[in-house]
């Protein structure tokens, strides 16, 4: 088996369009086989294994303010790099969610979430809109940037809580506002499986 050089890999991952690219695709074809699915089996009564599941892609990160450099050990160069995200997220129950997400954080560093947490449908009237609040073990936001988040060590290991509001366009598609802290506000669109 062949090595790929690595020049291949930091220009995929520096513009992020790789992950664009393959999250694009297995969300067409989820969406697609689920389709298919439907026309199957009009009524929808059979569920499937991943019934339950849903996949998300971050493609875009509002940061607040520019990164500028807090301590000594920080780069002087200090500038906040291009932030992608992947999850796969479980509904456990009505308001229980479990999931996991991998991520390039602010600094270009690959970073990791797996998190427990709650979601709720505030008003009867709309039921599209929820409110989601995740905490969780966070990995990733090693030095020098250890910093950047509260209750993180100088290895990357932190724990957080991420609180999120979204709106479900129809019963596969939605799109959610991760608010990051201080930092950012991060935009996702999810595909759930039924």
């Amino acid at each position: 088996m062949s090595a790929i050089p690595s020049t291949f890999w930091s220009r995929r991952n520096a513009s992020g369009l790789g992950a664009a690219s393959w999250c694009s695709a297995l969300l067409c074809a989820l969406s697609s086989s689920a389709w298919s699915a439907s026309v199957d089996d009009p009524d929808g009564s059979d569920s499937s294994a991943l019934s339950g599941w849903t996949l998300g892609y971050a493609p875009y990160t509002y940061h607040y303010s520019n990164a500028k450099k807090e301590r000594d050990f920080e780069p002087d160069d200090e500038r906040h790099k291009y932030v992608w995200l992947l999850n796969a997220e479980k509904k456990l129950d009505d308001h229980q969610v479990a999931g996991f997400a991998y991520f390039s954080n602010s600094f270009g560093q690959p970073s990791q979430y797996a998190y427990y947490g709650w979601q709720f449908q505030p008003l009867s009237s709309t039921p599209q809109l929820f409110l989601k609040l995740t905490g969780g073990v966070i990995h990733g936001y090693k030095y020098p940037y250890h910093r950047k988040i509260p209750l993180n060590n100088r290895n990357g290991w932190g724990i957080t809580a991420i609180p999120a509001i979204g709106w479900n366009y129809n019963q596969h598609w939605g799109g959610q506002l991760n608010v990051l802290g201080k930092s950012a506000l991060m935009f996702q669109l999810n595909y759930t499986m039924r």
